[in-house]
């Protein structure tokens, strides 16, 4: 054996039965409690906002991030990973103004037949034939909640 592969050794050694006897590093136990478990702080990922949303806006933003997210944003800001492939900006459900002109009668067309029923974009596809009459009224309910009018 070489006086290198030596040094590997023990130090393989070393590191194991330090990892083993529980001192990691950075970690200290708290004074006076020789025995005491340390806990270190766990990942959480971040939560849903619910507060606020009706139960179909619930099932309506689950709906929203899974179908249309893509193109209009997380938030509806029109700023979703394939918006910049379009040849038509989407609709920011984000301006008040903008939403305030459309009936929910017309959001929900607009998401049953496509932009081109009421004259929109022809790249908005229609989803009349993959979501139930209910899954469109709470993807429009949700989609209300995205437009909240600025304060003056």
């Amino acid at each position: 054996m070489t006086r290198r592969s030596r040094g590997f050794r023990f130090l393989r050694i070393f590191l194991l039965v330090l990892l083993s006897a529980g001192a990691g590093w950075g970690e200290t136990k708290p004074s006076g409690a020789d025995n005491a478990v340390v806990r270190r702080k766990e990942f959480a990922l971040p939560q849903k906002h619910d507060s606020g949303l009706s139960r179909e806006s619930k099932r309506g933003r689950d709906l929203y991030e899974y179908y249309c997210a893509l193109c209009h944003g997380k938030q509806g800001d029109a700023d979703g990973f394939n918006a910049t492939n379009l040849k038509t900006p989407p609709t920011r459900h984000t301006d008040p103004i903008l939403m305030g002109t459309l009936s929910d009668a017309q959001v929900q067309r607009i998401i049953k037949e496509g932009g081109q029923a009421l004259g929109r974009s022809p790249q908005m596809p229609p989803w009349g034939g993959v979501l139930k009459s209910q899954e469109i009224a709470d993807l429009a309910a949700f989609i209300r909640t995205l437009a909240v009018p600025a304060k003056k």
